[in-house]
C-alpha cells in the first residue's frame, strides 16, 4: 500500500462519522435527502457513544480489512488486520503508523490553549481540530446530495438502505469529487464509494456494527514500537 492509499484511507476514516448516524426511525419518505443526512449527523453526536465495527477497504484487486473503533466526540482508532498498520487518535493528537517504512506520521490536530480572564481565573480554550472526526458541516456546505435510488433497496445481509449521492460543488484536486453513501434504514452507515479525480474508486464497508460497548480511553493512545521514525507535522493546512 503506498502513501497515496494511505491518506485516501485516514480521509475516508474521518468521512464515517461525518455521514454515520444512531437509530432514526421517523418516516423518512418525504424528507429531502441533504436533511436526511443534517438528522443522521445530529442523531449520531447525541446518541453515539462508543462505536466498534469491522471494515473492508477496497482498490481495485487491493483488499484491506480490519477494526475500527470510536468514541464520541474525537477518539479513533483503526487496526488493520491485514497488515500491522494503526490509525489512531486520542483527539488531539493523530498517529498514523507504517509498518513496512518503519515510520510514524504524527501530527497534533488540537491544542489547550489557557489564559486568565479579568478576575485572574485560570480558563482553557479548546479550538476546534484540525481533522475533525464529527460532524457533518462541511459535505452540507461543499457537496450537492441527493438520493441515487429514491426507495430502500435490499443490502447484501438481507437489511435495506438508502443510498446517496454526494456531488462536489468544485472540483478538487485531492479528496473525492463523487461519494456514495449506502445507509441502514435505522441510520446507521454500511459503505462509502468514494471516486478521486483521477477517477479512481475508494470504497469501504462497514459490518458488524455495534454501539455504545464499554470503550477505555487508553485504546485510543498509541504506543510505537521502539526505534520506529517519526515524521511530525504531515498534513499540510490551507488549500486543497
Amino acid at each position: 500500500m503506498n502513501m497515496n492509499k494511505f491518506f485516501l484511507i485516514t480521509f475516508l476514516s474521518i468521512f464515517f462519522f461525518y455521514s454515520s448516524s444512531f437509530l432514526y426511525s421517523e418516516n423518512v419518505e418525504f424528507i429531502g435527502a441533504k436533511e436526511l443526512l443534517q438528522r443522521f449527523s445530529v442523531n449520531f453526536k447525541n446518541n453515539a457513544k462508543t462505536m466498534r465495527a469491522s471494515f473492508k477497504w477496497i482498490q481495485g484487486d487491493d483488499v484491506q480489512e480490519g477494526t475500527l473503533l470510536f468514541k464520541n466526540p474525537q477518539k479513533l482508532r483503526i487496526n488493520f488486520s491485514t497488515t500491522k498498520q494503526v490509525i489512531c487518535t486520542n483527539g488531539y493528537m493523530l498517529w498514523v503508523y507504517i509498518d513496512y517504512l518503519n515510520l510514524l506520521l504524527r501530527q497534533e490536530i488540537r491544542t489547550k490553549i489557557k489564559s486568565k480572564d479579568a478576575e485572574g481565573n485560570t480558563a482553557v480554550k479548546i479550538p476546534n481540530a484540525l481533522v475533525n472526526l464529527v460532524g457533518y458541516d462541511r459535505y452540507i456546505s461543499d457537496y450537492s446530495i441527493d438520493y441515487d435510488i429514491k426507495n430502500k433497496i435490499e443490502y447484501k445481509d438481507g437489511s435495506f438502505v438508502y443510498r446517496f449521492k454526494l456531488l462536489r460543488w468544485r472540483s478538487s484536486k485531492s479528496g473525492f469529487n463523487v461519494v456514495y453513501l449506502t445507509v441502514n434504514e435505522n441510520g446507521i452507515i454500511r459503505k462509502v464509494e468514494g471516486i478521486t479525480p483521477s477517477f479512481k474508486k475508494i470504497i469501504i464497508e462497514l459490518d458488524n456494527v455495534k454501539l455504545n460497548e464499554d470503550i477505555g480511553d487508553v485504546t485510543f493512545e498509541y504506543d510505537p514500537p521502539a526505534h520506529v521514525n517519526i515524521k511530525d507535522n504531515f498534513i499540510i493546512q490551507g488549500g486543497e
